[in-house]
């Protein structure tokens, strides 16, 4: 479903491109680009993670990071 997803942006980028530039070789260029990102970006691998799920996690875990501001204080009641 992402790859699907991941393609059908990658050809409407593509016809934008043509609809700008007109050239069609670029077009279908970013097209095959943006097919190939996808597949790419949404295989998985011998963890049964694709790339989306990694960083999906790393976003999760970022913002479950909790910050401790430290504090001295007085050690040994010397100060």
């Amino acid at each position: 479903m992402q790859s699907a997803a991941g393609s059908l942006f990658g050809g409407a980028v593509a016809a934008v491109i043509w609809l700008c530039s007109g050239n069609v070789a670029f077009t279908v260029v970013a097209a095959l680009t943006g097919i190939f990102g996808s597949v790419m970006m949404c295989t998985r691998d011998q963890n049964n993670q694709s790339v989306v799920d990694q960083i999906g996690n790393m976003v999760r875990f970022a913002r479950n990071q909790q910050i401790y501001p430290y504090r001295a204080l007085r050690e040994w009641g010397v100060w």
